[in-house]
């Protein structure tokens, strides 16, 4: 009985030997966050905000869209209305605004830019101006423009004129 016990943990031994050897413990290995794929939660087309989600250059306005004649109302005047006549490649005329000459017009995506200049028997250089508009609505017969540098709130409403031509 001796023996048997002596050659079974003799045999216990032997195959504990020829067993390969479990790692004691996992080294751990620092991870570089740069490596690390994070999926990005802004889409190109939308940036979120706390309070709304805004749409980024959706909305957009071709030359076609904004030919004509787009008069308003001069402050302070009864029946008297000034404006401007966009026209095909940029052309563009005043409508009685005589000390403020427009020279060129375009539009890109919601804003429209108007160069003009002014005129004057007092002045003998004029500087030239260009107002930088965003185009918060636009119909068949409405226009409403919100110059960048006005007051927030601030809009001018312009009302497109039929032409008489046949």
């Amino acid at each position: 009985m001796k023996k048997c016990l002596v050659l079974s943990v003799i045999c216990t031994v032997i195959t504990a030997a020829c067993q390969q050897p479990s790692p004691s413990s996992k080294t751990d290995i620092p991870e570089d966050s740069s490596l690390i794929d994070v999926k990005d939660t802004v889409t190109p087309e939308t940036i979120t905000d706390s309070v709304t989600l805004v749409k980024v250059d959706t909305i957009s306005y071709t030359e076609d869209q904004l030919l004509g004649k787009w008069l308003q109302p001069v402050p302070g005047v009864d029946k008297a209305t000034q404006g401007f006549l966009l026209k095909k490649k940029g052309a563009i005329t005043s409508v009685n605004t005589y000390s403020m000459v427009y020279d060129k017009w375009s539009v890109s995506h919601d804003t429209l830019f108007l160069w003009s200049h002014a005129e004057g028997s007092q002045q003998k250089d004029s500087a030239a101006v260009i107002d930088t508009t965003l185009i918060r609505s636009l119909t068949d017969t409405s226009l409403v423009l919100f110059p960048i540098k006005a007051a927030e709130g601030y809009l001018e409403e312009y009302k497109k004129v039929k032409s008489n031509k046949r």
